[in-house]
Order: structure tokens, then sequence, then C-alpha cells
């Protein structure tokens, strides 16, 4: 009885040896994921921004500068690095003459890769100037037989009848700044000329209007180069309401500019996907690649957690995440250990439990035990009737 409860007791073990080893195995691919993505080499904000400072691509050279501010928080050298980095950069950004120069150049024409000449065109459009400028421009084209910009006509026609909301301006001066650079692809401007015929047919620019009110949020939040960087790789206005969304938090405008098409994929992915992709942005695009190919490990939701925050709301399932995802080796590590060990406890205890049972074959049975000092052959006088003795026939 004792060894078939020594038994029972070693298999219960080895059962729970083996779930606890399942739940730790299904932790590693995501440590493994992080720990790779952790192991990249670190973005270099100050390279990257002095390059561009060189090549006078000021806005996105700040953008750069400022998302290196804000994850060296907990290193002053280097922010103190950055900070006279930014404060030269703006100098030669500011210089008057620059900025006239770019202020007239975006009135007149809504062309140009600064801020200033952006609000120049900002200005132009606020009171209509821009937006009658640009039609008379494309009317002319069409009169001499040259091909119109539909994009550029529906967005100034957008622009006209948007004249009461004004915060809309930088939207539409955005989008026409950049498709006049080549900087809005063939189907995302298929997109707004579709959005506006429709605008036209419905005579309602709620669906146009949603897609330039995206794109005043990204601009609002992102240098006007930068804008339209991000804005060359958009191919669909739900992409853009998301890239908006996105530019809104800290350090999302340079993870969207950095990461390029995959720093979108990313954007789109949910809450999950972008917080992944603003952690993958400190390694620059090598990181957000990663993080756009790797996601499914990266945010994988361990079972027993998912579990967890189904009955429970709190932060019980946070801590465990990431307790496993400091310790998933080590924990694979000892309960497999523990596993092999009670499996081969329980060989060795069926093994000496079928040497015993050999032993004592029921087919053999023991000789009977003889009293002491009785011999094989007095056996027979055992018998109380063999001592009587016949009389003998005179």
């Amino acid at each position: 009885m004792l060894r078939t409860l020594s038994i029972f007791g070693s298999l219960i073990r080895i059962a729970i040896a083996a779930t606890l080893l399942w739940l730790c195995d299904q932790a590693l691919p995501s440590w493994e994921a992080q720990q790779a993505l952790a192991g990249m080499a670190d973005y270099d904000y100050r390279a990257q921004a002095e390059d561009l400072r060189a090549q006078q691509r000021f806005g996105e050279a700040l953008l750069v500068v400022d998302a290196g501010l804000s994850e060296a928080r907990a290193d002053p050298v280097q922010q103190q690095s950055l900070s006279l980095l930014r404060q030269s950069i703006v100098d030669e950004r500011d210089d008057w003459r620059r900025r006239l120069a770019d202020v007239g150049q975006g009135a007149l024409t809504g062309t140009g890769e600064s801020r200033e000449a952006l609000a120049g065109a900002v200005a132009a459009d606020l009171f209509v100037f821009g937006d009658v400028r640009d039609l008379l421009i494309q009317g002319s084209r069409g009169l001499q037989g040259e091909e119109v910009d539909e994009v550029i006509v529906g967005l100034s026609a957008a622009g006209i009848a948007l004249t009461a909301a004004p915060a809309l301006d930088l939207g539409t001066a955005l989008l026409k700044f950049a498709r006049r650079v080549g900087a809005l692809s063939e189907a995302f401007a298929k997109q707004v000329v579709r959005l506006t015929r429709e605008a036209v047919d419905t005579r309602s620019v709620a669906p146009l209007g949603e897609v330039i009110q995206d794109s005043a949020r990204l601009g609002q939040h992102a240098e006007p180069a930068a804008a339209i960087a991000i804005l060359k790789n958009i191919d669909d206005a739900a992409v853009l309401k998301s890239a908006a969304r996105l530019a809104e938090k800290p350090g999302g405008a340079f993870a969207l500019w950095v990461g390029e098409k995959p720093a979108l994929k990313l954007a789109g992915a949910g809450a999950d996907g972008e917080a992944w992709l603003l952690r993958a942005s400190r390694k620059g695009r090598a990181g957000i690649e990663f993080a756009a190919a790797r996601l499914p490990q990266l945010a994988r939701v361990h079972p027993l957690l998912g579990l967890i925050k189904g009955l429970y709301k709190g932060h019980l399932q946070q801590l465990l995440n990431g307790w496993l995802m400091r310790h998933a080796p080590q924990l694979v590590g000892l309960f497999a250990g523990w596993l092999l060990f009670e499996a081969l406890l329980l060989v060795a205890r069926l093994f000496t439990s079928s040497s015993d049972d050999g032993s004592s074959d029921p087919a053999s049975p023991a000789a009977p035990r003889q009293a002491p000092g009785m011999t094989a052959g007095s056996s027979a006088d055992s018998n109380p009737e063999s001592g009587r003795r016949e009389p003998s026939v005179g």
C-alpha cells in the first residue's frame, strides 16, 4: 500500500513539474525577442542630428535632438550636450534673412521645407489667397492643355469651403506641400481625389475634412519636413489617422519619421504596436524593423496572465509578466531539472517494486520445517502408531 502511494505521489509531482515547465516555456519566445531588441545598439541622436544639420535639414535635426533629450533624462552629460546642439541648430535656422526668404517662398508658391515656408503657405491659405492662387494656376494649365493636378484642385476647393475652420488650413497646406514635392503617394492621392468628388456629389466635405484634420494633427506635432517625410509613406486615410494619433504622444513623431513604413505598420497594430514602436525607436530604424517583424512574439500574452486578467483587474498581471520576462530561462531550467529528477525517481521505484515481487514467487513453495534434532531418516518415527510392535507368534 505504501509503495503504491509513493508511486502515485511521484506521478502527481511529475504532473505539477510538467505544467510549470510548460507555463514558463510559453514566456521564452517573448523573452528571447525582447532580449534581442535590447541587445541592439542605441540610436545615435547626436550624430544623426549633426548630419541633418550639415544638410540644412533643420526641422528634422530638431526632431531628432528633441527625441534624444527625452531619452537622456537620466544622463545629465548627454542632455547638456544635446541641449547645446539644439540651440546651435535653432540659431542657424532662425537667421532672419533665411526666415524672411522662406516665408515669402511659402506664401507666394506654397512650397518649401522649413517651418517658416509652411507658415507662409498657411497664412496665404488662411486668407484664401493660397487656395485661390492654386486654383488659378491649375486653371491656367488646363486652358493651355497641360495636365491639371486634381489633388491640388480638390484640396484648394476644400480649403475655401473650410474657411470657417482656420485650424484645418495647416492640413490643406501640408498636403499640398507634400503633393508639390512629390511626397504624396499615388494611392493616397487617388483617395484624396475620390473624397473630393464625393464631397461635390454629396455636398458634404466631412470625409475629406477628416483627412485634412488628421494631416493638421500630424503637422502640429512634427516639423514640416518631418511631417512631409511621414506623409510620403502613407497610402491610406486610415493609416494617416493612426499616424496622427501616435504623433500626439511623446516621441511619436520621431518614431514615425525614423521608422518609415515599418513604423506605420506598428502604429496601425493597436495599443501593443504603438507601445513597442515607441520602445523600439530608441534603437533607430533597425529596432523598429525588428519590432514590426517580431511583434507577435513581443506582444504575446502568456496564457496564465490572460486568465488572471480575465478574473482580476489590477496590477498583478503586469507584475507577473515583468517577473516572467526577467526569470523565464532560469525557471525553465529549474522546472526541467525537477521534472527529470521526478521521472528518474519514479523509474527507480518501479524497478525496485518489480525486483521485490520477483524474489517472492508463489510457484516455489517453501519446504516444511523439521523439528530440531530430527533427521531425515527418522521421519517415519514421528508417527505415534509406528512405535507399536506386532506381538511375535511363539
